[in-house]
């Protein structure tokens, strides 16, 4: 901890007393932990020591740097002087450390307040519902990057059905040095899937980036050159080609790329960004999602025969934003917590009018969009919190059209008439929960922000049910 033999006794009755009490610098990093916090948590503590212990800051996937994250803080800490979370970290071999509640105490002023943490039978009741949000939401966040400590981007965080096949899909591909095609719409964070891929399957193996659109057959052959030239003077040498917008590529060009890949199979591996043209032509109709794609025609998919095969050995589908409702808080939060920890600016969390706008906008451009909404409010928040007004203009301006208004056809429809039921139902929900959404999404069965998205697609000009959940 602090130098100086003023402490010492103090830490020895710590020490006596088998509770597990850590201290986090004003800099974010651990300075002191307790012998009670290496019982806790299975292995010799002090290996944590001048470790970053900031929320979502890992400095790298190593576990330690891991550990000293979960024992970060909770939102909103500064501002409040004290804050309870219940902590699983992560084990460092075999068997996780148990879960426990923990005490938050900041002492000192703002920037060079000391936060001391205590392990023990805490049961705090915060009196407001934001706040429990916030710790919701960051106790998700932190199971997600235990669960997925490896693979863990945060285009990837979330619980819907279209998150988990992300994950699976990119574990598979991880685990394998192979040819992969991920086709999703622009925007939408896949260059840096595939280079998360790449760094896991053929870590140091080196990486030439194309740009498909771009390319003809004479400057794909100036720009493979040095990855040729590499593959041809060593038969061990293996080379990694990341070609965006794939589909964009001339069929010239894609011919001469499938003509190298052939001459150095196995050697010369392509990962390769396509748009969303495919994913929409072998969708379902219920979730916008297929597991496994088809490649019937390759002048519609853009794609010539060779590459299809080509790719066809594993191929993966980035989902546009707007069909992962339910994700984007934890995603946002996500954002912004990285940004928060590389000192970005003092806001740590979003409020609710703010997640709220954030799940209403149909963000066309994807993740890049809410990538930059979060760093535009970042500019702009003064204090911990981000609120509407902080948000870019567009999104917390964004009023959504009315279903019903533009449903107009004189036809009786299945469809209208659901959507009808489902307001009704939703509203009479509401009602009785006295306007409380999250209790009506929770008798309704459904999460707060699906319930919210699924008002205002049906929102007709009427007054809004109040705002207490």
């Amino acid at each position: 901890m602090v130098s100086g033999t003023g402490i010492r006794p103090f830490a020895r009755l710590l020490d006596k007393s088998q509770a597990s009490v850590w201290a986090i610098s004003p800099g974010g990093k651990l300075i002191y932990l307790s012998s009670g916090c290496s019982q806790w948590l299975g292995f010799d503590s002090s290996l944590l020591l001048d470790r970053r212990s900031v929320a979502g800051a890992p400095i790298s996937n190593e576990k330690l740097d891991l550990i000293a994250a979960a024992l970060a803080a909770p939102a909103a800490l500064l501002r409040r002087g004290t804050a309870s979370l219940r902590i699983t970290p992560p084990a460092l071999e075999h068997q996780r450390p148990e879960a426990r509640e923990v005490r938050f105490i900041k002492v000192g002023r703002q920037d060079t307040a000391l936060v001391l943490a205590i392990a023990g039978d805490f049961d705090d009741r915060l009196p407001e519902p934001e706040l429990k949000d916030a710790i919701a939401i960051r106790q998700q966040l932190d199971s997600w990057r235990r669960s997925h400590a490896a693979t863990a981007i945060n285009i990837t965080a979330g619980t819907s059905k279209q998150a988990v096949r992300l994950r699976r899909r990119m574990h598979v591909a991880a685990s394998t040095r192979t040819d992969v095609g991920l086709f999703g719409p622009p925007g939408s964070g896949g260059e840096s899937i595939l280079m998360r891929i790449h760094e896991l399957s053929a870590p140091g193996e080196n990486l030439i980036h194309v740009d498909g659109p771009l390319m003809d057959s004479d400057l794909l052959d100036a720009t493979l050159m040095p990855a040729r030239h590499q593959l041809a003077e060593n038969r061990d040498a293996r080379v990694t080609a990341l070609v965006r917008s794939l589909d964009e590529m001339p069929f010239e060009a894609q011919q001469r790329l499938a003509g190298l890949l052939e001459t150095f199979t196995g050697r010369l591996r392509l990962l390769a960004t396509c748009g969303a043209q495919l994913m929409e032509l072998n969708a379902p109709v219920d979730d916008g999602i297929s597991e496994n794609l088809s490649f019937t025609d390759e002048q519609t998919c853009g794609l010539c025969s060779q590459l299809i095969d080509v790719i066809s050995s594993l191929t993966m589908v980035n989902p546009p934003l707007a069909q992962r409702v339910e994700d984007i808080p934890l995603i946002a939060t996500a954002l912004l917590d990285a940004r928060h920890a590389a000192g970005e600016g003092p806001a740590e969390r979003i409020n609710r009018s703010a997640l709220d706008a954030l799940v209403i906008y149909p963000w066309p451009h994807n993740n890049e969009e809410l990538e930059d909404a979060i760093r535009h409010s970042i500019r702009n928040a003064t204090g911990s919190v981000i609120a509407c007004e902080h948000l870019p203009l567009a999104i917390r301006s964004y009023q959504p059209g009315s279903i019903l208004k533009r449903a107009k056809h004189p036809k009786l429809s299945l469809d209208d008439a659901l959507q009808r039921y489902e307001l009704r139902m939703i509203q009479e929900t509401l009602e009785s929960a006295d306007g409380n959404r999250a209790e009506a999404a929770r008798r309704l069965g459904i999460s707060r922000a699906r319930l919210i998205r699924r008002l205002d697609d049906h929102s007709s000009g009427t007054r809004s049910p109040k705002e207490s959940g």
